[in-house]
């Protein structure tokens, strides 16, 4: 016999938390008012508002459940002013995910994520469970059959010595923005905010850096955090991978629902000489990569994905190619290197602080240049492979999933030079851009679609 079963307790918290606007009001008023009887007024409001809402959410926890029956059917009910059921098959999910972050583990709670297939990610189930109930889902709506295991290695310990350099230099860049933060003289000719800007502008520059410094260490933190005990496996018909440490992830993919996969090439992927491979099904595409490997190591991909192709190392072709791939990036560089230029004569403590952002973008810029010669769409050994820029990254992609979209689109210049820009609708209406195609590519794309 079917049980039902409550969500968790934190399933609350998804109403609470867009209700609770509604206590913004009361405070509202009493800021309009500015008086102290405005205020207590407006808090015992807040608080009748908030008990409001935890009975109503209490009660709406207790009016919903979920059931799974013995064929792995998955029975999902809703009942407070009106009675909703929806009804899920494992068979119909291209991927899920179970997520337990440090507040969740303390709490016995996981968050599961449920991607059906051909749904958007918007679309996507989220349920609040127990731990062993979303296990046990898990494990009778994707089922694990002998799965082959692999850890790969070295991953945790580059992560570990770039977090450590990236300490070293933080620690080092504020000491020297303390110093620099030390007062000193000025003209009395400067204005108040001439005054301001010369004397803290100067230690401004070291200490942005200490703040980008920080920011980065602070992503290393949660990459490495995230990769500590990380764990890759495959089926006869799905891939995974869990890890984590004060966090637990795991995710598991229908490999026949994949629609892509793509090797991000970062320069700090460059560096390590590691490149992080991720898949995407239907609307999940998982913040996690589902594996890293070494160059020169490459055994664990081909076993996890054989029919992965590399878009060939070729220069794509630029004769009469659009310059909008630089202008995202051009406006903002040419702006904040004029005034780079133009604080070297009227404000040189500014020029520091400028050159920072300036070179940033010039970064980008770079990227852009990067992608105006290597961005293009290939055929090779019958897959359709890409390689698009975004940003600093180089995404080199092989398409797995037939039922693709391809839209082409062009202006005026781009008819006359015979040039075309392409999206890619997958699944889950993921998509991926390609701009400035040469019309013959696309026109290739398209009959190899006809034939297939």
């Amino acid at each position: 016999m079917t049980r039902q079963r409550h969500y968790h307790p934190l399933a609350a918290l998804r109403f609470l938390r867009k209700a609770v606007v509604v206590c913004l009001l009361p405070l509202a008023n009493a800021l309009l008012e500015f008086s102290l009887n405005a205020l207590l007024t407006a808090l015992r409001q807040d608080a009748a508002l908030l008990l409001f809402l935890c009975g109503a959410s209490s009660i709406l926890l207790e009016a919903s459940s979920w059931a799974l029956d013995e064929a792995g059917m998955l029975r999902l009910r809703w009942a407070f002013i009106s009675k909703r059921e929806r009804i899920i098959r494992g068979e119909a999910l291209a991927a899920l995910t179970i997520e337990r972050p440090l507040f969740f583990r303390l709490l016995g709670a996981s968050r599961v994520v449920l991607y059906p297939v051909g749904q958007p990610a918007k679309r996507a189930v989220t349920l609040y469970l127990h731990k062993e109930d979303a296990q046990e889902l898990a494990d009778r709506l994707m089922p694990v059959r002998d799965p082959v295991c692999h850890r790969p290695a070295g991953g945790e310990r580059a992560a570990l010595v770039v977090l450590g350099a990236n300490g070293l230099s933080t620690l080092a860049l504020t000491y020297l923005a303390i110093r620099q933060s030390r007062p000193f003289p000025l003209t009395a000719r400067l204005n108040v905010l001439v005054r301001f800007a010369a004397h803290w502008l100067p230690a401004g520059a070291a200490w942005m850096l200490v703040l980008t410094g920080s920011l980065f260490g602070i992503s290393l933190a949660r990459s490495f955090v995230q990769t500590v005990h990380y764990t890759v496996w495959h089926t006869a018909d799905q891939l995974g991978s869990r890890g984590g440490w004060l966090g637990h992830f795991e995710c598991r993919v229908r490999t026949s629902e994949i629609s892509f996969a793509d090797v991000r090439i970062s320069p700090a992927a460059r560096l390590m000489k590691r490149w992080p491979v991720f898949v995407t099904a239907g609307g999940c595409s998982p913040e996690l990569p589902l594996f890293v490997y070494r160059s020169g190591e490459e055994a664990l991909f081909r076993e996890l994905l054989p029919e992965f192709r590399m878009p060939p190392d070729l220069l794509a072709r630029t004769e009469q190619r659009s310059l909008i791939f630089f202008a995202p990036a051009g406006i903002p560089f040419a702006l904040c290197l004029l005034l780079t230029l133009v604080s070297a004569t009227v404000l040189p403590q500014l020029t520091v602080t400028l050159l920072i952002p300036t070179l940033f973008f010039g970064a980008l810029l770079a990227g852009a240049a990067a992608g105006y010669r290597r961005e293009g769409l290939w055929l090779r050994e019958g897959r359709m492979t890409l390689r698009r820029q975004q940003g600093l990254y180089l995404h080199c992609i092989c398409v797995f999933h037939p039922d693709v979209c391809l839209t082409a689109a062009q202006s005026p210049w781009a008819a006359s030079v015979g040039r075309t820009n392409l999206t890619l609708t997958f699944p889950g209406w993921v998509k991926l851009k390609v701009r400035s195609v040469p019309l013959r590519d696309a026109e290739n794309f398209f009959r190899f679609m006809e034939t297939n």
